[in-house]
């Protein structure tokens, strides 16, 4: 007995991919963005803390908007980041389904799972092994 194979289009797990690394860029574009207005209102509790959260908010927004494009754009080597992300990702959504509210840690967590699953059902590139 054999499973049988599910025809899958082999460009939509990539576009999957490209677009959670976009959504999640998005959403570190706005937490930057809150950091920035919560500076500049002179309301942050302790304004080292706020900069330091908006400078990594900011990196990191600009490396998945990278990722993601690269997705988007067809190239070879955005997979591996956008596992290591999303798997990075399931720890933060657990913190802060426990601490700040229960339905963001579970939308973090599904978007986070939905990210690894595209990322694995991508195509593989056959390259070939030059290491010798």
């Amino acid at each position: 007995m054999s499973i049988p194979q599910l025809p899958i289009d082999h460009l939509v797990p990539p576009r999957v991919a490209g677009a959670v690394c976009l959504v999640e860029s998005a959403l570190l574009f706005v937490t930057a963005g809150s950091y920035a207005l919560e500076l500049l209102a002179d309301r942050a509790f302790d304004a080292n803390t706020a900069s330091m959260s908006l400078v990594v908010s900011l990196i990191f927004a600009i490396l998945l908007l990278a990722v993601g494009m690269s997705w988007l754009r067809g190239r070879l080597w955005p997979r591996t980041p956008t596992v290591v992300w999303n798997l990075l990702l399931l720890p933060a959504a657990w913190t802060l389904g426990t601490s700040t509210g229960l339905w963001f840690g579970l939308g973090l967590a599904l978007l986070a799972l939905l990210g690894i699953a595209a990322a694995v059902l991508s195509p593989a590139h056959d390259l070939e092994d030059r290491a010798l």
